[in-house]
């Protein structure tokens, strides 16, 4: 066939080249008929792009059918990578499904929901957001700023780009295209910036589990999520080679954090608390909750320090200066002193914030514990929080 190889070279497109070794194997076979070719099919190329060797994507069209809605988004995403924007899934109809029991009858055994169309967009689909301005005594309307051309704009990526997918169920229960609009508008695309779209690098992270396991690893070492991610750009030649941004570690690490001390050290250290209470009776300790339940402040006192109390309590020495766990949390303690001038426990507390409200919580459940015996004297820093406190 005359000129098959300049056609199919520029379906290749720009940024993209052939895979070496393959420029021959153009068509998998022909039928020869009558001294003229009946038919070819044409091999499927694979195409180089930034993100190395894959297949080539085919676009959406209207009436293309599919299993289920997840397999449209996979390959409109995977369109949208190669070619290089984003997609965002922008809103869908959801429909009420009953199942009856076996038997027939119209008794209901269960409710539920299934997704019955939905709409994919461009990232830049849609109006960009603009700002009130006042003129003089009055605000300016929405139709009044869009007279005047940028006034009011924000910063926004959104520029009235057409390109979305509708699709919907069929009776049969499958998903078929009903509109596809693939010709962009307003702005220019850059596969080789396609790593930068958020989607792509939240993926990457989640594809690539080694990425997390060094930065724990290096978080447990005592480095920062700052300096791990300067480390991993290090190792991958610079910032510009990095498929994913410090923010994006960042909250990966702060996931995992959470999804690993979520009821552990917590939990534990309320557990050791209710063993110590079994016990002996006399341990004491209190704690109290943010407004996100989260745990804010804790109080302990031990039976044996509750005793020594009593008995060498005239003067105490309060210190919140100690950062030892790992959480960053202010580790605070009462002390005392024997009659062999040794220092003697009388308290421990783990607080959030060294603020007034915080030092009125603990000396009060502290005093509450001792039975309501304040000490002749106290000694501390010069903290003006605590100073109020105390008063």
């Amino acid at each position: 066939m005359e000129g098959s190889g300049a056609e199919i070279g520029d379906e290749i497109g720009e940024g993209s080249r052939e895979v070496e070794g393959e420029e021959e194997e153009d068509f998998i076979w022909s039928c020869w008929e009558g001294g003229e070719d009946c038919f070819t099919t044409p091999k499927k190329r694979t195409v180089v792009t930034a993100y190395g060797e894959e297949e080539e994507v085919l676009e959406l069209k209207v009436d293309m059918v599919f299993p289920g809605w997840e397999e449209i988004e996979q390959q409109f995403r995977g369109y949208a990578k190669q070619k290089g924007f984003g997609v965002a899934r922008r809103c869908g109809s959801l429909k009420s499904s009953i199942s009856h029991t076996k038997d027939g009858s119209d008794k209901e055994k269960g409710i539920g929901k299934e997704k019955r169309n939905c709409l994919w967009t461009c990232e830049c689909y849609g109006v960009p957001e603009r700002r009130r301005k006042v003129i003089g005594d009055k605000v300016a309307s929405d139709s009044q700023l869009h007279e005047v051309i940028g006034s009011g704009v924000r910063k926004f990526k959104k520029c009235q780009c057409p390109v979305h997918v509708f699709a919907s169920v069929n009776k049969l229960g499958e998903w078929v295209i009903r509109r596809a609009v693939m010709v962009h508008e307003n702005h220019y695309l850059t596969p080789s910036k396609s790593r930068t779209i958020a989607y792509n690098r939240k993926k990457f992270l989640r594809e690539n589990p080694h990425v997390l396991t060094q930065a724990n690893v290096c978080s447990k070492s005592g480095m920062s999520v700052a300096q791990t991610y300067n480390l991993v750009a290090v190792q991958r030649n610079g910032r510009g080679r990095m498929p994913f941004l410090r923010k994006d570690l960042n909250d990966v690490v702060a996931k995992e954090r959470k999804a690993r001390t979520s009821g552990g050290d917590a939990k534990a250290m309320f557990d050791y608390f209710k063993k110590m209470k079994a016990d002996n009776f006399d341990f004491f300790h209190m704690y109290r909750q943010g407004a996100n339940g989260m745990l804010q402040d804790v109080l302990w006192v031990d039976a044996r320090s509750r005793a020594a109390y009593e008995e060498f309590g005239d003067v105490v020495c309060f210190d919140s200066t100690y950062l030892t766990d790992k959480y960053k949390m202010p580790f605070a303690n009462f002390v005392g002193v024997n009659h062999h001038g040794q220092s003697i426990l009388l308290g421990c507390a783990l607080v959030s914030y060294e603020n007034s409200n915080t030092f009125e919580w603990i000396f009060g459940n502290w005093l509450e514990c001792m039975g309501g015996k304040a000490p002749i004297g106290i000694l501390t820093d010069q903290d003006p929080a605590m100073r109020r406190a105390l008063r």
